[in-house]
């Protein structure tokens, strides 16, 4: 912790001097918010199941950006993601020096979906602090696939913050695809906020990472608010994938649907923790939330948390979560038909996958999809995916 309070202290001029000053009107709430809660243990709950202090011990170098104060960045910017609520969003916010704003005016449809790439590569080790907005005005629509990839050489730490505001009928949906390396750490948090009559889709799909944990938090504060959270997490070697999710019903009549779906082989460790919130006076709430999950070795692990809070007598809500192992039978049934064993798990891993890649509205990304996740259950030899595993 100590390395990012004096990494702020010495640059902070330097970080401040070329970035918009909504960012930097931020940066001391953030700086004191840090200080006072550290680095989350495994006793705080939403942390539980991942180890922050290893992901961030060692001494990474962070770039400094120029000739960024020229972006116009909104005034609700850190509104949704509040520094004083968590300590990576609060380092994310005090070392921010730029922001991805995605805006669209009302009434407005992206005809095609907006792409935002990340490949990292470095020569030394690398801190990464990145921020986005989107703000989709009423009546407009907008789908964002957000690609994250990395070289498989070095260290690095990624912490990404993403704001979400979907008006009045609006429509956004947000496809995050991370496909990197072992020694790549990443964590993300999304805050979305869901008004009157809108509509918000995320996919997390972590097909190969060293740790990775990502949170969604979704408000639904207008009536008849809509979302749909869907998660599709690939591990093995030694990776690690948590997602935790919160999606609050605030308003009447509003509907949630979420999908989490893991396949956790060898050494992994992989968590879900999904929580419905339904405060009171959210009547006619409709919610359903369902996390599958894949154990394929004695030695892998997997915990999984749905809750589910109501404080509403009107609603419809459901919750459940599985965690099993390759059928015995459908094996036995495939191998008697000439297919080898191998074959055979590699088939099934990809049915188990598809369930959630058929639920993606984008139908030109589910082939996409189907091809990155049949890559990655093949072996090394087949498809040189070695170069993301970790030993």
């Amino acid at each position: 912790m100590d390395q990012y309070i004096e990494l702020f202290q010495s640059q902070r001029a330097a970080i401040e001097s070329n970035a918009p000053q909504v960012l930097n009107s931020r940066r001391q709430e953030a700086f004191d918010a840090f200080c006072k809660l550290g680095f989350p243990t495994e006793k705080v709950e939403r942390y539980r199941y991942t180890d922050v202090r290893t992901a961030f011990d060692i001494n990474y170098g962070f770039q400094l950006l120029h000739d960024t104060s020229a972006t116009v960045v909104p005034n609700t910017y850190a509104t949704l993601a509040r520094p004083d609520a968590d300590a990576i969003v609060a380092l994310n916010t005090m070392l921010a020096q730029d922001v991805v704003v995605v805006r669209v005016p009302a009434g407005e449809h992206k005809v095609h979906p907006l792409q935002v790439r990340n490949i990292t590569r470095a020569t030394a080790p690398l801190l990464q602090v990145r921020r986005m907005m989107v703000i989709a005005e009423a009546g407009s629509r907008v789908q964002i696939m957000l690609d994250e990839r990395a070289e498989s050489d070095q260290d690095y730490l990624t912490t990404q913050v993403t704001e979400v505001f979907v008006g009045a009928g609006a429509e956004v949906e947000i496809y995050d695809i991370e496909d990197t390396a072992a020694r790549h750490r990443r964590f993300h948090h999304l805050y979305a906020d869901v008004a009157e009559g809108g509509s918000l889709t995320h996919l997390a799909a972590t097909l190969s990472c060293g740790m990775t944990r990502n949170q969604t938090d979704v408000r639904l504060t207008g009536r008849g608010a809509r979302a749909l959270l869907l998660g599709c997490a690939i591990a093995d070697a030694r990776q690690h994938v948590a997602n935790d999710t919160l999606i609050e019903h605030v308003a009447e009549g509003c509907e949630s649907n979420e999908l989490y779906k893991y396949v956790v082989d060898e050494n992994a460790t992989a968590a879900f923790a999904g929580r419905i919130l339904v405060h009171e006076g959210a009547q006619q709430t409709r919610s359903n939330e369902r996390n599958a999950n894949l154990v394929c070795a004695s030695t892998a692990r997997m915990w999984a948390q749905p809750m589910l809070e109501i404080y509403a007598d009107d609603v419809e809500c459901s919750h459940g979560t599985t965690v099993g192992q390759l059928n015995d039978d459908a094996l036995f049934y495939m191998r008697q038909r000439g297919i080898s064993e191998a074959e055979a798990r590699t088939l099934l891993k990809q049915g188990f996958a598809a369930e959630v890649i058929a639920e993606i509205p984008l139908e030109a990304l589910r082939p996409r999809i189907h091809s990155l996740v049949e890559k990655r259950f093949r072996s090394c030899e087949e498809c040189q995916l070695c170069t993301n595993k970790q030993p």
